[in-house]
């Protein structure tokens, strides 16, 4: 009976590892044909904003990235094969040396390094290739490597006495030992949302305090306005390394500290700069970020759980073409082979992201009126070579973000009323 089950099992897990590989190519190529046929012509919706040449500028970067995507599906595919079917985990762990949780450290490790070197080639044509074709890179190759060099040292400072913790976990607490290792990494976590804007990402980029009065003053108003105090905004020296546009929020309770790339505050006047910072406010306003944390809480509780409960379960490696019955098998395969399975509930959780984007955009509307933040994400989509056609099956799947159509048709709905705040 067990030899069935785990043949059936191998089964299922190389149909999932072929169909998944294939839906996202097709989706892919769904996409490229949406671009392609519209091409010729602007959107009248964004035909004030957008030229011809950056609308077909737009289309050419997003095919560009597409094809590049697609060759990546096929890489990742064969390495699937290689990792499972062909027994090359299995390989190198019975190649490393040492014992015990000193071997499943090893094995871990080595897994890593060898997945990061098999995607450098693969970020340097992103880098120096694509993005440099389009005119946004402004890396240095000295830039890139030191980039990842830091990032090595760092996951390995912080990565090597995590992995211990937890095998040591398996070790000593054999039956509830997933239970401490969701609340290490929990813990771990909301540690590192505190940790890594003070400690960690100073190490890659440089950050002032924001010294422009008028958009200090606007911020303030703002930031009190939503109910949370803003001690700290900064502006991120994201201009050296590209020249994309961005802003986020990060720290606990009402106390948050603001990020400006100035590549944004470059590109935007400051009425859109309210405007974009009034969408990111409407998230916190509207609870999505503890949301999103106790979703992500909860999910993680009940992976931990099956993974507990599939420890101990040969039949579980074995459907998986593994023969090695360790704790650095079995994160493995929860990190490599099990998102597999999880691939299809995709559009439910973009579905629920699309829907508080438009509630953060209704609050942004509310508070500095729509106008701007029309504007704002116009002057985003154009300097960022964004597309701004889409196909629908394949935004389903792979946007966090509403179409921008639909998201420009929603807010001009919402164009005359008076806003609460800035205007």
């Amino acid at each position: 009976m067990e030899i069935i089950l785990v043949y059936y099992g191998q089964v299922i897990f190389l149909s999932f590892i072929v169909i998944n590989h294939l839906a996202e190519i097709y989706l892919s190529r769904r996409q490229l044909q949406t671009l392609t046929a519209g091409r010729d012509a602007v959107p009248t919706e964004f035909a004030s904003v957008l030229s011809l040449a950056d609308h077909q500028k737009a289309i050419a970067y997003g095919s560009a990235r597409l094809n590049l995507s697609q060759l990546r599906l096929v890489w990742d595919a064969i390495l699937m094969f290689y990792w499972f079917p062909f027994r090359g985990l299995e390989k190198l762990y019975l190649a490393l040396p040492g014992e015990g949780l000193h071997k499943e450290v090893i094995f871990l490790l080595s897994l890593t390094l060898i997945q990061m070197l098999l995607s450098l080639p693969w970020g340097l044509y992103s880098t120096f290739v694509l993005e440099e074709k389009f005119g946004f890179n402004r890396t240095t190759w000295k830039m890139f490597f030191v980039d990842r060099v830091k990032g090595l040292v760092l996951a390995a400072l912080i990565g090597i006495p995590l992995l211990y913790a937890i095998l040591a976990f398996f070790t000593f607490f054999p039956k509830t030992w997933w239970i401490f290792s969701f609340f290490l990494l929990t813990a771990f976590q909301f540690a590192m949302v505190w940790v890594y804007p003070r400690w960690i990402a100073p190490l890659f980029n440089k950050f002032r305090p924001l010294e422009e009065v008028e958009l200090k003053t606007g911020i303030e108003k703002l930031v009190t306005s939503a109910g949370f105090v803003a001690k700290e905004v900064y502006v991120m020296d994201a201009s050296k390394r590209s020249s994309h546009g961005n802003a986020y929020f990060t720290g606990f309770g009402k106390s948050k500290r603001i990020v400006f790339f100035d590549t944004l505050l470059s590109t935007l006047s400051p009425g859109e700069v309210f405007s974009i910072l009034a969408h990111e406010l409407g998230h916190l306003k509207l609870k999505h970020i503890p949301k999103s944390l106790i979703t992500s809480v909860i999910l993680s509780f009940l992976g931990f759980a099956l993974m507990g409960y599939l420890a101990q379960k040969p039949e579980f490696y074995a459907a998986h073409f593994v023969r090695v019955y360790s704790p650095g098998a079995l994160l493995v395969l929860f990190s490599l082979a099990v998102p597999l399975y999880t691939f299809w509930s995709t559009p439910v959780s973009s579905w629920i992201s699309r829907k508080r984007e438009f509630e953060a955009d209704a609050y942004a509307a509310g508070e500095t009126g729509p106008e701007g933040l029309i504007s704002g994400l116009l002057k985003l989509y154009k300097e960022n070579a964004s597309p701004v056609i889409t196909d629908k099956v394949y935004s389903a799947f792979y946007h966090s973000h509403p179409p921008a159509l639909e998201r420009v048709k929603r807010l001009r709905t919402l164009e005359g009323k008076t806003s609460q705040g800035l205007t």
